[in-house]
């Protein structure tokens, strides 16, 4: 049987460094070490003693198969596995000589899961572990192929030090992965937009609240080409300086950088607060570096800063409508005509709702109350 050259090789080691840096190659990476063996079958797998430890990325799945391999067959699994776990990291083995041929041959993983896909012989090494669970390689020949040989068992003592590697860091990127995906999904329970954008304004992430606000064709900001841009020409070069300003204060190690703005919608309303700092290296974004993190905030009008006014300050009904209508903007004259009370009267509103709030100022009130609304979206 003709031996892989060097370019063989070198080509299979590539596609396991695809695998590495994505989950979707890794059936391609198992593929390309059953043609790189002759192999009727191959495959990467995890083991251990919970099924959370069980991953496989072989070649042709069978997905019913793979079904009561999880299923009906796991008990049997295990057994098999246990009888592997001694073998040192590296060892080249095979599984009638583990196992025994004709214990092998006798097992119900053999015969309901191994001879259905052709699988006669396998050829495997144990790659790395944590604990009691491990990973390992194994490639098969098929009922009508020759045997692995002793040419073949040093290709794989060869390639073993490739194949821990790619174990080790696609069980790391694993991880870096579900830590992305629940930062993302924490993100998206917040209240607000959050977007990261590079320099050229262009928008590398975004959460559920950003996406809904910059969607939304009433709203004071929205995107053209990508990029992050205020509908007002006045609220676009500000936001634009912002972001510069934003982007040389994350030159300073040691400095902190916040700023904010406030968004015009066209009709007045739709108003948004931007509130712009140097996006952190996190799991959100691996490269965050000159990077500027927005958060956008809908500067809300409607009753819901009335029930929060009311549970955050324990304001009655009236203190909070009062509260409520100077938050958005209008002035204490217009508030007591919106309610239809004298202005005498809304000053001594005014007055309760300032020992309450613990606040002296209209502005510090209106402050207070634009930041007071729970920050969870609703489920």
């Amino acid at each position: 049987m003709p031996r892989p050259d060097v370019d063989t090789v070198m080509s299979a080691i590539d596609q396991l460094l695809a695998g590495v840096m994505d989950d979707g190659q890794m059936q391609a990476a198992a593929e390309t070490m059953r043609q790189l063996f002759n192999g009727s079958k191959a495959c990467f797998a995890g083991f251990g003693p919970s099924r959370d430890d069980w991953a496989a990325y072989a070649t042709d799945p069978d997905a019913a198969l793979q079904e009561r391999c999880f299923g009906e067959l796991s008990a049997d699994f295990i057994e098999m596995g246990n009888a592997v776990r001694g073998i040192p990291l590296g060892v080249i083995y095979r599984d009638h000589d583990v196992l025994g041929a004709e214990t092998l041959r006798n097992s119900r993983v053999w015969q309901e899961w191994m001879r259905p896909q052709d699988m006669y012989g396998g050829l495997a090494c144990r790659l790395a572990e944590n604990g009691a669970a491990f990973w390992f390689f194994d490639v098969q020949r098929g009922r009508r192929q020759e045997g692995f040989d002793a040419e073949d068992a040093a290709l794989l003592e060869k390639l073993y030090p490739v194949l821990r590697r790619v174990v080790e860091l696609r069980r790391h990127i694993g991880r870096v992965t579900i830590q992305r995906d629940e930062a993302r999904s924490a993100l998206d329970r917040i209240a607000m937009g959050i977007a990261i954008l590079d320099p050229d304004m262009r928008i590398i992430y975004a959460n559920e609240g950003a996406d809904e606000i910059l969607s939304d064709p009433d709203s004071a900001a929205g995107l053209h080409q990508g990029r992050l841009f205020a509908r007002r020409p006045a609220d676009q070069r500000q936001l634009r300086r912002l972001v510069d300003v934003t982007l040389r204060s994350a030159q300073d190690p040691f400095g902190t950088h916040q700023a904010s703005m406030i968004l015009h919608g066209e009709d007045g309303a739709h108003s948004l607060s931007a509130c712009a700092m140097p996006a952190p290296r996190s799991a959100v974004q691996a490269h965050a570096a000159g990077k500027v993190l927005i958060a956008l905030r809908r500067l809300e009008t409607a009753t819901n800063l009335v029930a929060c006014a009311r549970q955050l300050f324990d304001l009655t009904d009236t203190e909070a409508k009062f509260a409520s209508a100077l938050a958005s903007g209008s002035s204490l004259t217009e508030a007591a005509e919106a309610q239809g009370v004298r202005i005498s009267t809304a000053r001594t509103h005014l007055a309760r709702i300032f020992q309450k709030t613990n606040t002296r100022q209209q502005s510090q009130l209106v402050s207070l109350l634009r930041s007071a609304a729970l920050p969870l979206r609703p489920r």
